[in-house]
């Protein structure tokens, strides 16, 4: 994958693209950003394109040294990661690294070296870390990859060039999932669940969403037009912390249902639905309900979304939605 490829963060690829260009790539950079946003695919084609064969700020990804990155053979290229087994990156790959660090590289032209989940480094596996950083080795790049950043020393994180990378659009995940060979119903529906993360994206089952959206639209219906508003109490008036990836999920459908039923009841062009595979339900539900009602519960759908990876109490936040929509019904 070259980085015209990757989707999202344009920001990053172009600084990492100009740094190729004018030959003044840090040997340390700090990749920071949420899971499954494309942190580990750019610094693999960052990887790639320090020593393709062919191309200079980029990757051409038919080279012998490109298809051997990808295939995970290059041997100027260590991938370092949280072994299944332990919580913390041993003390004894950060000592490999600073070991092959200094050498000249073996096959290509840079070695490069990706931490990934480098908040998770142990303590002396980090000061370990940080005497390389403190005296870059003229032929070795360091990646490191961190979801938390401020859980790395902050001695680490002076040393390297931070990049920060983004949630992608809901856009970016359908356009990758299409070019993927994914079904245009079905992207769109992937994408709107990933929270911006494209792994999210990939890792989502078709079958099981599609039940979870007939699941939603039917909580959907007692909620907002009240056939039996209790149902989504009897669902989420107690949130698990293991259901809340769902509840944020269900949050997304009510809240995609409802921009849906406002977009047709505004006149607008139906292919610009985000549930088009609903068009007819959709439309029985648009008669019914006026547009102030799906204007308030699209509101507050996504105002309980906005609220919800600050909230300590998911159940409380819950029984407050489920009052507000109750409110908008009696407007």
């Amino acid at each position: 994958m070259s980085f015209r490829q990757i989707e999202g963060n344009e920001r990053a690829k172009r600084i990492l693209k100009l740094a190729l260009e004018r030959r003044r790539l840090p040997n340390s950079l700090l990749f920071s950003g949420p899971q499954g946003v494309g942190k580990m695919g750019t610094a693999l084609t960052l990887a790639k394109a320090l020593n393709c064969r062919r191309l200079e700020t980029d990757s051409c990804d038919e080279c012998d040294a490109c298809r051997a990155v990808d295939e995970g053979r290059f041997p100027d290229v260590m991938i370092i990661d949280v072994k299944d087994d332990k919580k913390a990156v041993a003390i004894e790959q950060i000592r490999l690294l600073r070991q092959l660090a200094y050498l000249r590289p073996m096959a290509g032209k840079r070695r490069v070296f990706i931490i990934d989940d480098a908040e998770n480094m142990s303590t002396p596996a980090a000061n370990s870390l940080l005497k390389v950083l403190e005296e870059p080795p003229p032929l070795s790049h360091i990646v490191l990859l961190a979801a938390a950043p401020h859980l790395l020393l902050s001695t680490i994180r002076s040393r390297c060039r931070t990049l920060s990378f983004s949630a992608l659009t809901g856009e970016e995940i359908e356009r990758a999932l299409r070019d993927e060979g994914r079904p245009e119903d079905e992207a769109r529906l992937l994408a709107l669940l990933a929270g911006g993360s494209l792994r999210r994206a990939r890792e989502l089952d078709g079958e099981e969403v599609r039940a979870r959206k007939e699941a939603s639209w039917e909580l959907f219906e007692a909620l907002v037009f009240g056939a039996r508003p209790s149902l989504f109490l009897d669902r989420f008036g107690t949130v698990p912390k293991a259901a809340l990836e769902e509840f944020r999920e269900t949050l997304e459908l009510l809240s995609s249902f409802a921009r849906d039923i406002l977009l047709l009841k505004l006149g607008g062009e139906t292919r610009l639905l985000l549930n088009p595979d609903q068009e007819e339900r959709l439309r029985a539900a648009a008669a019914r309900a006026s547009s102030a009602l799906a204007m308030d519960a699209l509101a507050e759908f996504d105002r309980a979304l906005a609220e919800l990876p600050g909230n300590a109490n998911k159940n409380l936040l819950a029984a407050s939605l489920f009052s507000r929509i109750g409110e908008c019904r009696h407007v």
